[in-house]
């Protein structure tokens, strides 16, 4: 799995750098960022400073942190989970 930092996630999109902006959501209910940068391959999920994935309990917390955080973003798809 890449990551992204959220230092380099803010840098990024200050820079119109990331293509594609993904809320996705876990087997356990939680809330993940996932990003695609327009100069590199693949999906990049952003990372706590611990190196796991950061996560949210719930959709309203993670909307209001992107607000407060990231500014402006492109358009943000959401994935939910669907038990197989």
């Amino acid at each position: 799995m890449s990551t992204i930092t959220e230092a380099d996630l803010v840098d990024y999109l200050r820079n119109r750098a990331v293509k594609k902006f993904n809320i996705r959501q876990t087997a356990n209910g939680t809330y993940q960022v996932v990003v695609s940068l327009t100069w590199k391959e693949g999906e990049l999920t952003l990372e706590t400073s611990r190196k796991a994935p950061r996560e949210w309990a719930s959709l309203d917390r993670l909307i209001r942190h992107i607000q407060e955080k990231y500014g402006k973003v492109p358009t943000i798809s959401l994935s939910l989970y669907q038990q197989e």
